[in-house]
This record gives C-alpha cells, structure tokens and sequence, in this order.
C-alpha cells in the first residue's frame, strides 16, 4: 500500500535544488504532504524555505534565519544558477502567499493552526517556536522572581565547589530542611560525573557524616529520568505542566548540552515555588539535537541586565600553563595568539607541570608516528595489567591505566578519525588483540541499559575475575563494577573516541586530532572542548591551515532565544 507521503508530488523544479544538496528528498516530500493536505499552491521559493525549516534541527538550528540566506546557497554560492537570493524580503513575500501555511508570531493561536510560523525575519516550525517563546516567558518570570539561577564557568572554574556550597548552605539552613532535591544532568553519563564531582566537593566542606550523607543521597538522574520518560505510554513525559515535579530545588549540570525541547519540557514541569539552578560551560560543545540554550542565556545576560554568575577561576590549570593559555586564544578565537602558543617550546619543570606537543600530520609524519608508537605502547601496558588483574585493587589500577592517555578526533571516519585510530592501535598489538573481548580492550557503552545501569558513554576496560572469567571492569578510584561480557549492552572499541563523547571527562594526556583537511564539523568549540579533556598534558594533532580554520569558526545556529530574553 503506498503511503501519502509517497504519492505525493513536488514540482520537477524543486529537483534542482535537491541535486544542488541544498534540500534532501525527504523534506520536501514532506511539505508536498502538508500543501496537499492543505490544497494549495505556493511558490518555489516558500517551499524552498519550508523544507530547509524541517532540516534545520539536523544542523542545531531552532528555526530558519532569512537574513543569512546566503549560508544555506550551493557552495555559499548566492550567484549560482539557481537563482538564489540573499534579500530577506524575496523570501518573506514569497512566504506571505502561504497564509494556511504560515502565519505571524501575534497569530499563533488563532484557529486552525499553521504549521509554520513567520516571526520577524526568522521563520520556525509551530512546535520550534512554541517551546522558544515557552522557554524565554519563563526565564523572565523566574530570573526576575529569583527562583533561577545560571551559573557558568571554564572547566576548572569552580562550577561544582559553588554548587557543593550552596547545597551544604541549603541543608543548614532550618527553612529549607524538609526540602525536596534533585540533581539532574542530560545523559546518563554526565549525571554520575555531577555525583562523583559533587561528593569530591563536598567533602571539601568537610560537613557533618550526617549532612554529608543527606547530599549523598540526593537522586541523581537524567533529565529524562527526572521527568520519568517512557517512550510507550500515552502520555510520555509522566512529569509535565499537568503533574509538575515534586522537588523544591532542582540542579542541572552540563547545562550546553541541553537542546530547546528538553529544555521546555523541564521548565514546564517545575512547581511555580521551585528554585532551579543551571550550571554549564556556553563555550563547551552545544546539543546535539536544535538549539543552543545556555549561549543564548549568556548572551542575553551579557548585552543587557546581568543575571548570570560567571566564575573565573582556574584550578584545571597552574600559572602559565601553556595549554590553559591554548584554551583561552582558542575560546577568543584568536589563531595568532594559538599558533605563538604551539610555536613556543614548552619544557616541563616536573611531571604534574603540563606539557603541550603540536604535531603537523603532514609536515611531519615521523612525528605522527611517534605520537602512534605511545598510543600503542599504552595500549599494550592496559593488556599486560589487564592479563594479570584479578582483585577489585588490581582492576582499579587497570581503570587508572585507561585514565592516563586518550586519543580524542573530531571525525568518526578516515585515517585520523576514531576508525583509522582504532584499527592502526588493534594492528600493531597483533595477537594481544585477538578476539572481540581481549584482554586490555577498552570499551564505550553505546546505550542507555537499565538492567545494568550503564550509561550511554560508560567505559569499561575487558579484564578477568578471579574465577578466571573474562569480565568488563568500569568505575573509577572510588567505585568499581563488574560485568560478565554477556551481560554487557552494546559497546565500541576506544583505544580513541569522538570529542563529543568525551565531554565531560578528563585525562592525565589527551591527544586532540584534527583531520587534514577542512571539514563543517570543525569549530572553535570543538576545540576548545577537546584540548580542555586534558589534565594536565596535551599533544594538538592538526596542520596549520585546518587549525587556523578551527580556531576562526564558530558554530553559528539560528535561534532567536537570546532576543526574546533581552
């Protein structure tokens, strides 16, 4: 039986654009279902601009931006043969032949809705704009209320001290005792680094056993969790506007990744009373899903009244550590300063003084290599400590192991991407590789398993148990878990990883590779979130050109949050 979605027709000019890459297929099959569905015609250009609307959240855009048109031209070509325009006003006249299509931001609620909304020069799928104006009404309300706080900062900033204090103060204080709290992150993986950092702060309160056991216990969830997500039930989110969440203060960490939706969905799920406390670092690398929540707050709080707590502090890295002095040109998108960093030799003074190594894969191969041999040589110690770990000590020094140096790529795929990493390390340990559960194979969990309680994102190292048992060891100096392979979820191979799965983590040397050439992917808040993993040593595997490329990009995502917050 043949679905509406594919019998519906587009008109043959739009396959110019299709195989110009500017539109793919399955968008405007899609707005050739609602034109039919709403029988009407409108111009190629509305429908140009509708399609590119229901693709902008693949990018990380909540809407469509017809003042920068010009991005969206084949090969940012605006004089191509298309016949692309970059006059904003072509584009809104061609839209406002759509009037049952699209509709105005003081129209919204009028009956029957449209699918599309116009608001200003930024053009949003219904829902996009709903959760965005959802998302800035109550951020007014509350910041003005104060029952919100933001608080941001560098890794190594104090982010989690100030959390900490403010927790120890909360549970001290006689008015709050009986209080409800939760602590939240986006994924499964950030929430147990919030614990584990958390109860490290803390400690360095150092509160009464009582109070620290109070905090201690504190739940500490996921966002999907803390709204008691099930994909299965008719009513998916069990904590909505309708049964708001029973906590009086809520904490949620790594802020950045949060997408709009997630964002609205929690909001609207707060009691009125509630205080709310964001904490993140609008520099790291944003949602994977649409929307930039926490730059658009600090944006905002920048260019108007101040609401936003910013910490400065810098105990990730001493005085005149050349790689916080990298992170900082790269974060100001400075590559001259960057270059005069990785152009200067650094000779470290001791161990726990940082070091800094930039490596030119074309210019100098046979330092790629060098930096592939230590890779390997690494690798073949965890197998070794791996062989012969039995106890619950032997396998934490294993995890230790793991900890001491990680390849970090900013592509999946090639050579120099997490693959070609893999492969090349996998090779060179021969026989000490043999077999999908070899002994000193490091492994990422890819999914979320409640059975286990892994975490999408949870590394293990493959070791054995004292039965001889081959067994997947996670944890960390103060916790470890055993798994029998079988009942491992699913997992990938990572003697390297991607950036964006390392956020959050931290290793005694990380190793940032860059492909050879200029990809879309690469920013500046790539970058600095990857050469940020290291603590304290850093070698930069990029040429000159594609590193000057990096450090001058910065992820642009149309989103209009930051000016309904002023």
């Amino acid at each position: 039986m043949t679905s509406l979605y594919q019998s519906v027709q587009f008109p043959a000019s739009l396959d110019r654009y299709i195989s110009g890459r500017i539109l793919e297929e399955r968008d405007v099959r899609a707005i050739a279902v609602v034109v039919s569905l709403a029988n009407v015609q409108i111009p190629d250009l509305a429908w140009v601009a509708l399609s590119l609307v229901l693709a902008s959240p693949r990018s990380g855009h909540s809407c469509l931006d017809l003042e920068s048109m010009s991005l969206w031209a084949p090969d940012h070509n605006p004089d191509s043969a298309l016949g692309w325009s970059t006059d904003p006003q072509v584009w809104l006249d061609a839209l406002t032949e759509c009037g049952s299509l699209v509709c105005g931001s003081s129209e919204v609620d009028e009956i029957p809705r449209r699918p599309f909304v116009l608001d200003g020069h930024l053009l949003y799928a219904a829902r996009s704009h709903d959760e965005e104006v959802r998302v800035s009404e109550y951020l007014r309300r509350n910041i003005a209320a104060k029952r919100i706080e933001i608080i941001t900062g560098g890794p190594g900033s104090g982010k989690t001290t100030s959390v900490a204090q403010r927790l120890v103060q909360r549970f001290m204080d006689p008015e709050h005792t009986d209080e409800k709290i939760a602590l939240a992150a986006p994924t499964g993986l950030a929430a147990k680094r919030m614990a584990k950092a958390i109860r490290s702060a803390i400690r360095s309160q150092k509160p009464s056993p009582e109070l620290e056991k109070l905090i201690d216990d504190l739940p500490k969830l996921t966002i999907h969790k803390l709204l008691s997500y099930n994909p299965s039930a008719k009513i998916q989110y069990r904590f909505n506007v309708d049964n708001q969440l029973p906590y009086d203060l809520v904490i949620i960490d790594e802020v950045s990744m949060m997408p709009l939706s997630m964002m609205a969905r929690v909001l609207e799920a707060m009691k009125p009373e509630a205080l709310l406390i964001l904490v993140g670092d609008p520099f790291q690398l944003a949602s994977v899903d649409a929307g930039t929540v926490l730059a658009d707050i600090v944006e905002a709080s920048q260019q108007g009244v101040s609401f936003v707590e910013t910490l400065s502090g810098n105990f990730r890295f001493p005085d005149g550590s050349p790689v916080g002095e990298l992170s900082t040109a790269t974060k100001a998108g400075d590559f001259l300063a960057a270059l005069k960093v990785l152009q200067h030799e650094h000779v470290a003074t001791e161990d726990t003084h940082p070091r800094l190594r930039w490596v030119d894969p074309v210019a100098s191969p046979a330092h790629l290599k060098e930096v592939a041999s230590q890779v390997v040589e690494h690798a073949r110690l965890l197998c070794a400590m791996a062989t012969t770990a039995r106890s619950t000590e032997e396998h934490r020094a294993v995890i230790a192991q793991r900890e001491k140096l990680q390849v970090v790529c900013a592509h999946r795929k090639g050579s120099l991407g997490v693959s070609g990493w893999n492969t090349t390390v996998e090779r060179q340990l021969g026989s000490l590789a043999q077999g999908q559960w070899y002994l000193g194979r490091p492994v990422m969990v890819t999914i979320n398993d409640s059975f286990t309680n892994l975490s999408n994102g949870d590394i293990g190292v493959v070791c054995m148990d004292s039965s001889g048992n081959r067994v997947v060891v996670f944890g960390d100096s103060e916790e470890i878990r055993v798994f029998p392979v079988a009942r491992v979820p699913q997992v990938e191979t990572v003697h390297a990883l991607t950036i964006h799965k390392s956020q959050g983590s931290e290793y005694e040397h990380t190793i940032v590779v860059l492909p050879k050439r200029a990809s879309r992917i690469l920013t500046r808040e790539l970058l600095y979130t990857g050469m940020t993993r290291a603590k304290p040593h850093l070698t930069l595997v990029a040429t000159e050109e594609v590193l000057k490329m990096t450090v001058e990009t910065q992820v642009q995502r149309a989103t209009g949050l930051a000016r309904r917050l002023l």
